[in-house]
């Protein structure tokens, strides 16, 4: 089996087992990421301008969205990751 067969079977089987909760708790997620980015990006063009900026909120705000993204790409693929 290839990696892109066994990426594909890893996608269809965690969509297919998504629960209610499991949909909420990924909206929630997105919604949280767009809006640090947003909140990242309101001052600062460029991540450079966030990085020499004194105001470090925007930094901050970028890593907790780069956080809470690689958080709901983990929760999509909880199912699959407990079939045994």
């Amino acid at each position: 089996m290839s990696s892109l067969d066994q990426i594909l079977e890893a996608v269809v089987f965690s969509y297919n087992s998504m629960t209610t909760i499991t949909w909420v708790i990924l909206v929630i997620g997105v919604f949280k990421t767009l809006h640090s980015f947003i909140k990242a990006f309101k001052d600062n063009e460029t991540f450079a301008d966030m990085q020499a900026n004194e105001d470090k909120s925007g930094i901050v705000q970028f890593y907790y969205g780069v956080t809470i993204a690689v958080f709901c790409v983990f929760v999509f693929f909880l199912p699959y990751l407990f079939k045994a």
